[in-house]
């Protein structure tokens, strides 16, 4: 699965809830991460790691994916 880097964006300031924790965790840390610098070379970071970790993990993510969809 490929998100947009406004996708990303959404889901940094978001507060959605998912149930694969290694997600979770990677994300809280990208959070805090753009929480400290919001920039667009930071957003891009992001974006190419959960992507990376998306398409890893596909299958383990399938009732995820709905949310994801949904941004």
């Amino acid at each position: 699965m490929s998100l947009t880097a406004k996708q990303v964006e959404k889901l940094l300031l978001g507060n959605h809830k998912f149930e694969h924790l290694n997600f979770s965790m990677l994300l809280m840390r990208k959070k805090m991460l753009y929480a400290r610098n919001a920039s667009p070379s930071v957003l891009q970071e992001c974006t190419t790691e959960i992507c990376g970790f998306l398409d890893k993990f596909k299958v383990h993510m399938s009732t995820d994916y709905t949310i994801l969809e949904k941004l």
